[in-house]
């Protein structure tokens, strides 16, 4: 089915949803209908995406459900959400922690079995207007987590969701929704995986995490859709004072990924850790914009994303720092590191500041893009290390320093061995 208000009608009575949430739907929906696809030649926030491969109508709003998620185990972890597509969820919580009121739930059943929660929060940091497809998304979204930790709480484990695509030729629009209460602390992997690595899927998914006073939320983001996906995605984060943000994201899949990470820090005392990954092969491109918004006094925010690209893959990193005029006594850092590892591959970075009061700490920014260290190369080829050998080592040490955030063994290995492979 096309992208249509029956679609959105029908979509929401396959999930049973209350009215509310359909109202919203098909509001969204109106929205949709009345924007155009962003201009790439006017729209400067565009001019470097290259879209002219992707057909919207060649994409059904959303699959009937088709199987369950494949099956799988996380060892140490507090609770587990799998899903494939439409079809019904595998969900698992830790006794003590549903006990202590941590829900961890598809989003469509949260939104009748807790709607005042879900009905505060969703769409307010990630709206409809802002594109057609942060559009089509709220009309159409289908899949995602609720994630809500309770005042106080705090959960050793990590907390893990697991999304697979639903097959070909379907829009895939997970919406992952993220509330950490008052002093609550627990870390959170939100996984976005196609079952078949040659399926041509839409993929338009939204975050939204919202951090009340004094919580502390580890949040990584692992997208490893099919090479021939075309990914528009958003994450907005909300931080009230003094919570503490470490995030992470690890961008390996898709034809074209385009990710906006926006970090608002809103609460005096809030800071934000924000970390990117990513590995670029054969013709894939990656487009990253991040914004680090100092709102409140005394915020602060440390951004580093790191990258490597191969064969012709290229990348396009443009980061916002903006300090508003209340923001007194803050600081901030951005940083973007490239490392081309073909003659073909091609990466280019924007640092932008926004700087509005003259009462700040420190705002700084600072992009490289080049090859491998040649004098670190000759360095270990003179102790007898292989140039290939000696390559590989420089890479995996070059990426680690974000790796090493994620905090799952079985995802970190899985990333580490796909990114071993690209390094070969």
């Amino acid at each position: 089915m096309a992208f249509t208000k029956a679609a959105v009608e029908e979509l929401s009575a396959l999930h049973g949803e209350p009215e509310w949430l359909r109202a919203r739907r098909l509001d969204a929906f109106g929205v949709f209908e009345g924007m155009s696809l962003p201009d790439t030649r006017r729209n400067e926030d565009w001019k470097q995406v290259d879209r002219k491969a992707l057909n919207l109508e060649a994409y059904a709003a959303f699959q009937q459900p088709n199987g369950l998620a494949p099956a799988g185990t996380l060892e140490n972890v507090g609770a587990t959400l799998r899903q494939r597509g439409t079809s019904p969820a595998v969900a698992s919580i830790a006794p003590d922690l549903a006990r202590r009121g941590v829900i961890l739930m598809p989003l469509a059943a949260a939104a009748s079995a807790y709607p005042e929660l879900v009905q505060r929060y969703l769409f307010s940091a990630v709206k409809p207007e802002r594109d057609k497809f942060a559009a089509l998304h709220a009309a159409l979204f289908s899949g995602g987590s609720f994630l809500y930790v309770p005042d106080g709480v705090t959960v050793e484990q990590p907390l893990v969701s697991q999304f697979w695509s639903g097959g070909p030729g379907a829009a895939v629009l997970p919406h992952s929704l993220v509330v950490a209460g008052k002093g609550s602390r627990f870390q959170f992997v939100d996984q976005f995986l196609s079952s078949d690595r040659q399926e041509a899927t839409l993929a338009s998914g939204s975050s939204e995490v919202f951090l009340e006073e004094g919580a502390e939320v580890g949040y990584v983001a692992l997208q490893h859709w099919s090479i021939k996906t075309w990914q528009f995605a958003n994450q907005r984060f909300h931080l009230g004072r003094d919570a503490r943000l470490r995030m992470v994201d690890v961008a390996l899949g898709a034809h074209l990924a385009r990710l906006r990470v926006e970090a608002i820090l809103e609460g005096p005392g809030s800071s934000a850790d924000m970390k990117g990954l990513f590995f670029g092969t054969g013709e894939q491109a990656f487009d990253f914009r991040t914004l680090q918004d100092h709102v409140g006094p005394h915020t602060t925010s440390d951004l580093l994303f790191k990258g490597a690209l191969r064969d012709q893959a290229k990348s396009v990193y443009v980061g916002v720092v903006r300090v508003e005029a209340a923001a007194r006594g803050s600081s901030s850092n951005q940083a973007n590191r490239n490392l081309l590892l073909s003659e073909k591959a091609k990466a280019t970075s924007e640092p932008i500041l926004e700087i509005l009061n003259n009462d700040i700490l420190r705002c700084s920014h600072g992009a490289t893009v080049g090859p491998v260290d040649p004098e670190h190369l000759f360095y270990l080829e003179s102790r007898g290390i292989p140039h290939p050998v000696a390559e590989r080592m420089l890479v995996q040490g070059f990426l680690g320093e974000v790796l090493d955030r994620i905090p799952v063994p079985l995802v970190r290995d899985a990333v580490e061995q796909e990114l071993a492979a690209r390094i070969e």
